[in-house]
């Protein structure tokens, strides 16, 4: 094994609590229109899928993506909703919190690789989401620089333009298993799959590592590093 130059990564859901927040959000809609007892993990679940579809119709800016499939979402569920809920949403995400275990487990990484971000956000909210994090990246490619979504390709090959590496250089981590492990395992990137929440994989693809948590994904790249160092410190004594 040997630790990757650089390693690319999918924000929303692997570093930052996605799924968490955005039920958070949705409770708190829904709170104002007074149902307390909604089942806002399934809420979330249906909503992904919808927001999922939308934004492989073409590109829009992602507060745009958010205010336009609130609707669909609470709509199909039949809960009310008005336009500034919509506005509310498509202004929350980039006060969306981390992880517990993010920030630590970045700063280590940073010791052994660079760290970059391919999000599927727009500039402004993913400097926010950066600043909620408390970490410097030492790239961030996001959707609108993109023009593109993943799992479109051209975040990654925008990636791997600026670091100026090849992708046998570069492994990809993410949560997000269609948007993140699957893409970039078409373009021949390494994987690695944070699985947070125990997901069962969604389709045939195979991811190259699979971990539980940031913590676990830091110590398995520290034990690549660790390696390389090994097997170059025998070289030099032969």
């Amino acid at each position: 094994m040997t630790a990757p130059k650089a390693i690319t990564f999918d924000c929303f859901g692997t570093l930052i609590d996605w799924e968490g927040e955005i039920q958070k959000v949705f409770k708190k809609i829904l709170a104002k229109h007074g149902i307390v007892d909604a089942d806002t993990k399934a809420l979330q679940r249906h909503w992904e899928n919808r927001q999922f579809d939308y934004i492989q119709e073409k590109y829009r800016p992602y507060k745009e993506v958010l205010k336009n499939t609130l609707p669909m979402a609470f709509g199909d569920f039949g809960y009310p909703f008005t336009e500034e809920d919509c506005i509310e949403f498509s202004e929350s995400m980039g006060q969306w919190q981390p992880f517990a275990d993010t920030k630590e487990a970045l700063l280590e990484l940073k010791k052994y690789t660079k760290i970059v971000l391919i999000t599927n956000t727009d500039d402004a909210i993913i400097t926010e989401s950066v600043k909620q994090i408390g970490v410097e990246f030492d790239e961030i490619i996001t959707a609108e620089q993109a023009g593109a979504y993943k799992p479109s390709h051209k975040g990654f090959h925008l990636a791997l333009e600026r670091l100026g590496l090849d992708k046998s250089e570069v492994l990809h981590a993410g949560f997000g298993f269609k948007y993140d492990v699957v893409p970039a395992t078409e373009l021949g990137f390494k994987t690695c799959w944070i699985n947070r929440q125990g997901e069962v994989r969604p389709v045939d693809v195979q991811e190259t590592y699979l971990v539980g948590d940031m913590a676990t994904f830091a110590l398995l790249i520290k034990a690549m590093a660790e390696t390389e160092s090994i097997k170059w410190e025998k070289e030099l004594v032969k």
